[in-house]
């Protein structure tokens, strides 16, 4: 009897361990074949600054249909961005603005040769390339490319082309990037940097490995291919099973997690594409479920969507945020010749309403008036307003009438009360 209790103890405890073990397996058959990264616990980020040569700047509408933006900085470097067709929600205006330095970042110097791109956090459906041809030549081996968020947070390595020999920065997001130089020890501690947000992290890791690969190709090292193929493959397999998965299951129980989850979804697509991977697997059935989550939300909460206003129209630089379409709003403005101003936008309804701006400098006052309305297309929209003001000055005082208009893109990272 005793034995009979002993047995059927330790099969117990064989089934419990076994059950165990199933239930800790991965979602990919793919994602154990490299060293495990946690692409969801928050890390502290590296935040640089970032001081811009507002001289050197160039601006142009981009239309769905694709574009490209180009720029010459003061030293001659040479900078081009292409969007492909369909790579955007809606014709955009995009700015390129020269850096004068950025402090904080690991490079020999802090003069590197980059771009800031605007709007901050304009998302693109298919990867731009931002080519980048510096002045004076920086040696392959000491080429650090890098990016960052916003005005210099998270600063990270940036995804290459790795088949390229030209510098050529692959984005799918705004903010900036560069290329700076580096000896072996600035790359060590670049590739050491943990990006606050899952969402930039691949980019630090992918960045990593895409840079190291490109590096590898232009001075003819075959060795450990398959084993670097293996990693990119894990990196991308991890980042599908701890982060996207997870998202697409959330947005099915809340629609608001949608449309971070299809950024992500489609970020892991066009990177699978760029290493010439196999696709991701049911691809285009959760691309057709979350576009219809997203259109069913747009619907069930209208107006509450939050957006980006970012851009320059008629010469002025714009920035802003609209938590909802039905209450008032205020973008700030900054002009060309120094100065600023903020328009505020009390709506009459969800598609139109009144301005009225307020703002000044160098002694000079300025106040105006007008009317504004609201285009909302499927994923984004515009915004137009034609103002009316007066800039008051010692001795003088102009009145001037202008419209203008700016991309609305969401935003559905913006913390609205």
């Amino acid at each position: 009897m005793t034995n009979t209790k002993l047995v059927l103890s330790i099969l117990m405890l064989m089934a419990v361990s076994l059950s165990c073990k199933l239930l800790n397996r991965t979602t990919s058959k793919n994602a154990s074949n490299g060293p495990a990264i946690d692409f969801v616990t928050p890390g502290k980020g590296l935040n640089v600054t970032v001081q811009l040569d507002k001289k050197q700047t160039a601006g142009t509408m981009v239309a769905r249909t694709g574009g490209s933006v180009s720029l010459t900085a003061a030293d001659g470097s040479k900078f081009t961005l292409d969007v492909p067709a369909d790579a955007l929600e809606a014709d955009t205006t995009i700015t390129m603005t020269a850096v004068k330095s950025l402090a904080g970042a690991p490079l020999d110097n802090n003069t590197p040769t980059a771009v800031q791109l605007e709007p901050s956090g304009l998302f693109f459906k298919e990867m731009a390339t931002l080519t980048i041809v510096p002045a004076k030549d920086i040696p392959i081996k000491q080429q650090i490319i890098f990016g960052y968020e916003g005005d210099g947070q998270d600063y990270h390595l940036a995804v290459v082309d790795p088949k390229s020999k030209e510098i050529k920065i692959k984005l799918m997001q705004f903010s900036g990037a560069g290329v700076g130089s580096g000896s072996d020890s600035a790359w060590a501690a670049n590739s050491t940097i943990q990006a606050s947000k899952g969402s930039t992290r691949i980019w630090q890791k992918l960045g990593e490995h895409t840079q190291a690969e490109r590096q590898r190709q232009l001075l003819g090292d075959e060795s450990g291919s398959s084993e670097r193929v293996e990693k990119g493959k894990s990196t991308l397999d991890q980042f599908e099973d701890q982060v996207v998965s997870k998202e697409i299951a959330a947005a099915e129980l809340d629609c608001k997690h949608a449309t971070q989850a299809m950024k992500d979804l489609l970020f892991l697509e066009r990177m699978r594409q760029l290493l010439g991977f196999e696709a991701t697997p049911k691809f285009e059935e959760n691309v057709a479920k979350l576009d219809k989550i997203i259109k069913e939300c747009k619907q069930a909460y209208g107006v509450s969507v939050p957006y980006r206003v970012s851009g320059v129209s008629n010469g002025v630089s714009f920035t802003g945020q609209i938590c909802s379409l039905d209450k008032p709003f205020v973008i700030d403005a900054t002009f060309p010749g120094g100065g600023s101003a903020k328009t505020t936008f009390t709506p009459r309804s969800a598609n139109g309403g009144t301005t009225s701006v307020s703002g000044g400098g160098a002694g000079c006052v300025q106040s105006g008036s007008g009317n504004y309305t609201v285009t909302i297309s499927q994923d984004s929209g515009s915004l137009t307003w034609t103002s009316t003001s007066t800039l008051t000055c010692p001795g003088v005082s102009n009145s001037r009438t202008a419209t203008f208009t700016l991309p609305l893109q969401p935003g559905p990272e913006i913390s609205c009360p």
